[in-house]
């Protein structure tokens, strides 16, 4: 009897650190995992910030005004005048109604 109880003991002794080990190894893998995460997380975030920033810068240089402002400036452009409009109809003017 006395036997066995050494030998039970014996078995705890060695198995309770090991499972105590184990248990901080896998907080220490979790925490890691956990700030992975959270990086990903600050990442997607910055991501979505940025898209919306392009987004509206987009939306700023696509507007009406600022294109007339850089054909009219930058590239020479105007609006024509009516008398310098003409219409050219191709194949005869078959089909077509002014």
């Amino acid at each position: 009897m006395k036997k066995r109880f050494y030998i039970v003991f014996f078995i705890m002794v060695i198995t309770i650190p090991l499972f105590l080990g184990v248990n901080a190894y896998q907080a220490n893998v979790c925490d890691e995992i956990r700030r992975d995460i959270k990086g990903v997380e600050r990442l997607q975030e910055n991501s979505i910030e940025n898209s919306r920033i392009i987004s509206a810068e987009i939306a700023d240089l696509m507007t009406v005004e600022r294109l007339e402002n850089e054909a009219k400036n930058n590239l020479g452009y105007r609006k024509m005048r009516p008398e310098e409009i003409r219409l050219i109809i191709l194949g005869g003017g078959k089909g077509f109604e002014l």
